[in-house]
């Protein structure tokens, strides 16, 4: 039985925020205020994400931070504003129209990488919502925002591993944490940790396409293959290995546990707590039987 492991890829762990606004649209910090906190608090990586407009800023670029310009777009139903809203990651322009399927696809064209934000967020006179069935709809791969401030985070892990379910490994979408950051109070609830080999936002790019990055909010671990058992080792009390179908497989205390496959998971993937208010999502560890031998 072959692990497939989103994590054995070069490279270290490193911190990435994925949707943050400024005063080009509603937020409170300018771009370099924004940017500056995260640098500070050890980000390697932070994608602007405004509402309804590209904003750049490299002004702080450097060999261990680098800003990515992103967009956070309202696919109108009726009226603006109203609709939910998707994040449109390493683009450098607004698509403004078409349907959610359209600007998915469009987005993937350009080079891009989309994202639902906030699945279950009641706003926007109760539009904004992505519901499972719309996100069923959408072809793959794409990630879903499992942690927003503005969102239930239970109801959003459960939207995304029904995704899961029903989807081929190729096709899954990843899951991501953001802290959709408004002003400086606001920074550092959710984000994500990505592996990769340098700082350079075409190394982001392939970590979030790839799936080697998990979501947290605090707690800082280490996920892979170990002699064949699925492992996650840091900052956390609790672990926990979950199947396709949800079920719990194991739980061990932390702050390191393995759990070895025994072939009927179909994947594997990691839930982790701190004993607080931190928790650590993986993504899945698919599991591949063997070839059957040629007689």
């Amino acid at each position: 039985m072959r692990i497939h492991d989103p994590y054995a890829v070069p490279g270290t762990f490193r911190k990435a925020q994925l949707h943050v606004h400024t005063t080009r649209s509603d937020g409170r910090m300018t771009p370099e205020e924004a940017l500056a906190r995260y640098r500070d608090l050890g980000f390697a990586f932070v994608c602007l994400t405004d509402h309804d407009r590209v904003t750049l800023c490299d002004a702080l670029d450097g060999p261990e931070f680098v800003a990515v310009p992103g967009i956070e777009e309202t696919v109108v139903r009726g009226v603006y504003p109203l609709g939910p809203h998707l994040g449109r990651l390493f683009v450098r322009d607004r698509l403004g129209r078409g349907s959610v399927e359209e600007r998915v696809e469009a987005t993937r064209r350009a080079g891009g990488v989309p994202v639902l934000h906030h699945p279950s967020w009641r706003g926007n006179f109760w539009t904004g919502e992505w519901s499972l069935e719309a996100m069923r709809r959408l072809r793959g791969p794409f990630l879903v925002e499992i942690v927003n401030p503005h969102s239930d985070t239970a109801e959003d892990v459960r939207r995304w591993t029904a995704l899961l379910r029903e989807r081929p490994r190729a096709a899954a979408p990843g899951a991501v944490a953001g802290d959709d950051a408004h002003g400086p109070h606001q920074v550092g609830r959710g984000w994500v940790v990505v592996k990769v080999a340098a700082v350079r936002p075409e190394a982001l790019r392939e970590a979030l396409r790839a799936h080697a990055f998990y979501a947290t909010t605090g707690p800082a671990v280490d996920l892979g293959v170990t002699d064949g058992a699925v492992r996650c080792a840091g900052e956390v009390t609790r672990i926990r290995f979950l199947d396709r179908q949800g079920r719990v497989r194991a739980e061990v205390p932390g702050p390191e546990g393995r759990y070895h496959p025994t072939g009927d998971e179909e994947f594997v993937r990691v839930e982790a707590e701190d004993g607080h208010t931190g928790r650590v999502w993986s993504q899945p560890f698919w599991l591949e039987a063997p070839e059957p031998e040629r007689s």
